[in-house]
């Protein structure tokens, strides 16, 4: 079915991009079905153009919707995966954690969520790097979340 005119490409990425917001890669491999690669390349520089596809509002907002439920490493490697180029994650991420602290995350993560560790020191390390956060912040948020939950 790879004969679909500019104008029909143009409109189905536009519905595309209007239900949910995607990366450059992802919307390439949607419309790579519909037509040739002329076509898709003159579609997708129209639709940059107009501003309805920008890789970096794409990770800045996908980075929001996650930020205090995944850690960098998980978001990192959830953008790669979503065709977002390496330079504008690193930039993104940079600016998350600028904002933001980590440690305070992974906290609230582990008073949010105890029935996951149940108290138990090795459930919550792993509750917490499966959610992207590194090793030592985990170990410090344990710590902290020990010294909270511990008796006077």
């Amino acid at each position: 079915m790879k004969d679909a005119s500019p104008d029909q490409l143009f409109l189905y990425a536009v519905r595309l991009l209007g239900a949910r917001a995607c990366s450059e890669a992802m919307l390439r491999r949607k419309l790579a079905r519909r037509a040739n690669p002329e076509v898709l390349e003159a579609v997708v520089q129209r639709v940059k153009r107009l501003g309805y596809l920008d890789d970096e509002q794409y990770a800045e907002g996908y980075a929001r919707l996650y930020a205090g439920r995944w850690g960098a490493a998980k978001l990192r490697r959830a953008l790669l995966e979503k065709g977002v180029s390496a330079s504008i994650v690193d930039r993104v991420l940079a600016e998350q954690a600028a904002q933001g602290n980590p440690e305070e995350e992974a906290l609230a993560l582990l008073e949010r969520y105890q029935s996951r560790h149940r108290g138990e020191k090795p459930r919550a390390i792993r509750f917490l790097v499966n959610r992207g956060y590194a090793l030592g912040l985990a170990l410090a948020a344990w710590e902290r979340y020990q010294q909270q939950t511990a008796p006077p």
